[in-house]
């Protein structure tokens, strides 16, 4: 029954997809020639309708292919719906791609440009609010009872107590906990959840079919891996649906990502999100960022380079050694701040409150972070990020990586020019432990749109603080 469900919903979005795509193929000919022309004039004049029609069956067949071998119709109840719309996102750009290359090939100009773009745009849009609108819905139908999950947890442990208190807090996934069987090693008197037990791994078989389970949670511990083969040669030949929970919480602070290998699983312990599509996504945001910054702040950093050059001795400029994505070194460029001879006799070191390397220009600069700005060319060049860890020495990295727990963890993601622990106050001579604290807090939680969020606390609060020095 439960395959059957599944198979059902799968077919709706297959249907609901294919309805989408051949509006938005139709409608595309008349915004373009209809909307458009007195903006923008057809060079070779307004082709027929029928030429456009009669290319939308093909169209529907490519993208259903698409979609269907780009597991887009697989069940993603328990995935977060970006996960969803990044692989409608990267089936709808590769169909759309070859499209392209098939028109322009084997077609030739035959085919409005615009129209082709309007398609894809529109497509996109589309394809997008039906997930949240469908979504929405059968959320709203769960959390009303409707399309519901039994699920059956095995093992009375931490392991499976954290997924059930977790599992509570998401109604809207319709996964019903009916309750737990325990191992036959765990103690029956040191229950770890509120839900009864139904029996020990001795009895799943009679459980599942007395309960009407529809999927089954293993969360076994390591040191009952043990039982792992024997439970899963029970589970052989009962319809239901296995998952697995494995004991590696106290491994993963970043997260965790499962991959398929040739049919192997293998899962990825502290994964960077800002991988694939996440990444050209923020390479794209920094350069628009940079380049708006660049423009806005020039005459400010003129004045700046000028000042530097006319009231202190030495270059305008210093280019430091610093370490960013993956450990690779890069030189970080900035204003020059301090004397040309600031670290002859003290080597690599953090600035101090009144330190007296520090020019009486570079004291406002420093205390202003208008030092910071030519990193903006470090970001065009794909060596930082607008938004990211603050990138730190080699020779201090060296030291911080032996006395500070998964300090290495941060350069995950390209340094950056401002960072979550930045504009909560955690910069200059403050606690390393709670700097790490923040940044692994920005990596795990990484988005755009938490980018954008922490570029404007920089404007409003992040260029001046107590701690710059």
């Amino acid at each position: 029954m439960l395959k059957q469900h599944q198979r059902f919903f799968s077919a709706v979005f297959q249907v609901f997809d294919l309805v989408i795509i051949a509006t938005a193929w139709l409608i595309s000919y008349p915004i373009r020639f209809l909307y458009l022309t007195s903006h923008f004039p057809p060079i070779h004049g307004v082709p027929s309708f029928g030429q456009y029609a009669y290319l939308g069956a093909g169209i529907i067949a490519l993208w259903f292919f698409v979609f269907f071998l780009g597991g887009v119709y697989r069940s993603r109840r328990t995935q977060k719906i970006g996960l969803e719309l990044e692989a409608i996102a990267k089936c709808h750009t590769f169909a759309f791609l070859t499209l392209v290359a098939m028109v322009f090939l084997v077609l030739g100009d035959r085919y409005s440009r615009a129209v082709l773009l309007v398609f894809y745009v529109l497509t996109f849009a589309l394809l997008v609010f039906e997930r949240i609108l469908i979504r929405s819905l059968t959320h709203s139908l769960r959390r009303h009872g409707f399309n519901l999950r039994v699920t059956l947890v095995v093992g009375n442990n931490e392991i499976s107590a954290a997924f059930i208190e977790r599992l509570r807090l998401h109604p809207e996934l319709g996964l019903i906990i009916k309750g737990v069987v325990q191992l036959e090693s765990e103690n029956l008197l040191l229950q770890k959840t509120d839900l009864p037990i139904l029996g020990t791994s001795a009895d799943l078989t009679a459980v599942l079919e007395t309960h009407g389970i529809d999927q089954v949670i293993l969360a076994l511990k390591n040191s009952q891996r043990d039982q792992l083969d024997l439970i899963l040669a029970s589970l052989v030949d009962q319809n239901v649906d296995v998952r697995i929970i494995p004991d590696l919480h106290q491994y993963i602070t970043l997260g965790c990502e499962v991959e398929e290998f040739e049919g192997l699983p293998l899962i990825s312990l502290n994964q960077s999100p800002i991988v694939g599509w996440n990444r050209v996504a923020k390479r794209i945001s920094d350069v628009i960022y940079a380049s708006v910054a660049l423009v806005i702040f020039s005459p400010l950093m003129a004045v700046v380079a000028l000042s530097i050059r006319f009231f202190t001795p030495g270059p305008i400029f210093i280019r430091q050694e610093r370490m960013g994505l993956d450990g690779r070194v890069f030189r970080m460029l900035k204003f020059r701040s301090m004397r040309v001879d600031a670290e002859k006799n003290s080597g690599a070191v953090w600035a101090k409150k009144d330190d007296d390397r520090t020019t009486w220009i570079g004291r406002i600069l420093r205390r202003t972070s208008l030092d910071e700005l030519p990193q903006l060319v470090n970001v065009l060049r794909g060596e930082m990020s607008c938004v990211g860890p603050r990138p730190e020495r080699p020779a201090l990295v060296a030291k911080f990586k032996n006395d500070i727990p998964k300090y290495m963890l941060r350069h995950k993601v390209k340094a950056g020019m401002t960072g979550w622990a930045q504009i909560n106050g955690w910069r200059g001579d403050t606690s390393l432990e709670k700097r790490i604290e923040y940044d692994l807090y920005y990596i795990s939680n990484w988005s755009l749109i938490f980018d954008f969020k922490i570029m404007l606390m920089t404007l409003v609060k992040g260029f001046i603080s107590k701690n710059a020095y």
